[in-house]
């Protein structure tokens, strides 16, 4: 019974999107989105595509401001997820992602005082690309297909295809008394 109380909660939430962003919001009507799943889009260029039968769980957010962001077919996004876009993210197909990750294609430029802009590069992420919880992927990185990203990452450079990126960690401990 739960299964189709969350594909009718889908439906109207893909009904509103497309209804409210305007053309701006492409996504199959029948997804399974989870609780709290969230879409923020604003400035007339800004775009999203969701590729079909795509999964995600309890407190999604995606944020374009004027970027495109574009997800394949068959991706699971688990808890928490978020994605803010201000120039390009891209998802490959039969991609997983853990709880927690955060994608951010800019950078505020804290050079520039007060108000700082922004300074922003394309991010792509392959195909069947897995990604573990707590991860972060930052602006200009480009993953390729298969690979996988150790839980805890913080991905700042590209990292090639048939991959396992893993960022070796080590416990200090200094007393005190």
């Amino acid at each position: 019974m739960e299964i189709y109380f969350r594909a009718i909660i889908s439906l109207f939430i893909n009904l509103k999107n497309k209804i409210f962003f305007q053309g701006r919001y492409k996504a199959n009507l029948l997804q399974s989105f989870g609780p709290r799943f969230r879409v923020h889009m604003s400035g007339k260029d800004s775009k999203i595509e969701i590729g079909k039968k795509t999964v995600t769980r309890a407190g999604m957010q995606l944020r374009v401001e004027g970027g495109t962001l574009k997800i394949g077919n068959q991706c699971f996004f688990n808890t928490n997820m978020n994605i803010t876009c201000v120039d390009e993210v891209t998802i490959g197909d039969y991609c997983q992602f853990a709880n927690n990750i955060v994608i951010v294609d800019h950078d505020h430029d804290y050079k520039q005082g007060i108000n700082p802009g922004l300074v922003s590069s394309p991010i792509h992420i392959g195909n069947n690309v897995w990604v573990g919880a707590n991860a972060v992927i930052l602006r200009g990185v480009t993953i390729g297909d298969n690979s996988v990203i150790a839980a805890g990452s913080v991905v700042r450079k590209d990292v090639p295809a048939n991959t396992v990126l893993y960022q070796k960690r080590e416990d200090n401990y200094k007393s005190f008394q």
